[in-house]
């Protein structure tokens, strides 16, 4: 038995859904697996140590599902997240996204009989799914359909939230909603790369402080969903061209969260950043801000350089970005993990490296 195991005592078999998702090579997206016509298949993919997806498309009819939209985690990350949560008998909790109510039976093992466990999930269906399944295995808990932006006020003062989509701004519901001196749990991050897992604690000011840790690929809640530009012909004519001059290292650590794709983030809002490898010669990395129209790409081809650099829109996204990528190895080259961030009364949102009071601390434009 691993260590993530024992650390879950409740098998997360009884809350999969009897149809999932997994990768499919030939429309690259996902493919649909029954318990009932691949039942080896199906329980080799919930017994294993990764997340299984068990909606794609938020649940609607598609030709070709592409888009993950709930999911079931990782074993051992819900392991992490719940030990990092410091979660004690008799204590009052909010989950922010049910999917299948498996992580709210978790919890309502770990507050035992004196706890109480509200758990808000924004889609009716997977909502329905998951107090289904928590009633079947006995698991008591609050399933809330609803926008969990807005977490529970009836169930207010919670002692701990915890929230298993990621965000780009911490809604102010749920520090209001947090006691003072309880824990806000929670993927973190801007929209360019992946988010790193937060650990924020309220303060009798209403405000709540914390440090970023551990990288994590959660989907997003749906309110703040990621979203790209798909510049027309027209638009990829007029765009300026320049040429950069980072060659493959640099770019890696651009868009990797380990090396700088982080800091980027931080010093570059509201600029999603994707990744295409087209074929094995070829790699486009695109920048895009919805907000403003602005998009730009640099277009590797192996073998060659100078690359070429693609911008449009009244930002100069790419810019922007080899700014920040210097500021990155000006400052020693800092990983997620020396962030810290508060959230403010007025739901503003301040970054700082290293010390509290230290010579590096902005507030985002989130």
């Amino acid at each position: 038995m691993t260590a993530w195991r024992a650390r879950l005592p409740v098998p997360r078999e009884a809350f999969v859904p009897p149809v999932i998702w997994d990768d499919d090579p030939e429309s690259d997206g996902f493919a649909p697996v029954s318990r009932e016509s691949e039942p080896a298949r199906w329980r080799a993919l919930v017994d294993a140590d990764e997340p299984v997806v068990t909606q794609v498309e938020d649940g609607r009819d598609h030709d070709i599902a592409r888009a993950p939209t709930s999911s079931c985690s990782r074993p051992s990350l819900v392991a992490d997240m719940l030990d990092a949560l410091e979660v004690r008998p008799g204590q009052r909790i909010l989950e922010i996204g049910s999917g299948t109510g498996w992580n709210a039976a978790l919890l309502r093992d770990r507050v035992g009989s004196a706890g109480h466990v509200t758990t808000v999930e924004i889609d009716a269906d997977v909502a329905e799914q998951a107090r289904r399944a928590l009633a079947t295995t006995g698991h008591e808990a609050v399933v809330v359909t609803a926008d969990g932006s807005g977490g529970h006020p009836a169930g207010a003062p919670y002692d701990r939230v915890i929230a298993t989509a990621s965000v780009r701004a911490v809604p102010q519901a749920w520090i209001d909603q947090t006691r003072s001196g309880g824990l806000i749990l929670t993927p973190w991050g801007t929209d360019y790369g992946e988010d790193a897992l937060t650990r924020l604690e309220v303060r009798p000011d209403g405000s709540a402080s914390g440090r970023c840790g551990t990288r994590l690929a959660f989907m997003r809640m749906r309110g703040q969903r990621r979203h790209h530009l798909d510049p027309t012909d027209a638009e990829l004519a007029a765009a300026d061209r320049t040429i950069t001059s980072r060659r493959g290292p640099e770019l890696f650590d651009m868009v990797e969260f380990s090396r700088a794709a982080f800091t980027i983030g931080l010093r570059v809002p509201h600029c999603y950043l994707t990744v295409d490898d087209r074929d094995d010669e070829h790699r486009d990395v695109e920048l895009h801000d919805l907000r403003s129209r602005s998009w730009a790409k640099v277009a590797m081809v192996r073998g060659e350089h100078p690359w070429t650099v693609h911008q449009l829109g009244p930002r100069h996204l790419w810019d922007e970005a080899d700014a920040a990528y210097s500021w990155w190895l000006s400052n020693g080259e800092p990983a997620a993990d020396r962030y810290g961030l508060t959230v403010a009364p007025d739901g503003s949102h301040a970054v700082r490296l290293d010390e509290p009071d230290g010579e590096h601390r902005w507030t985002l434009d989130t």
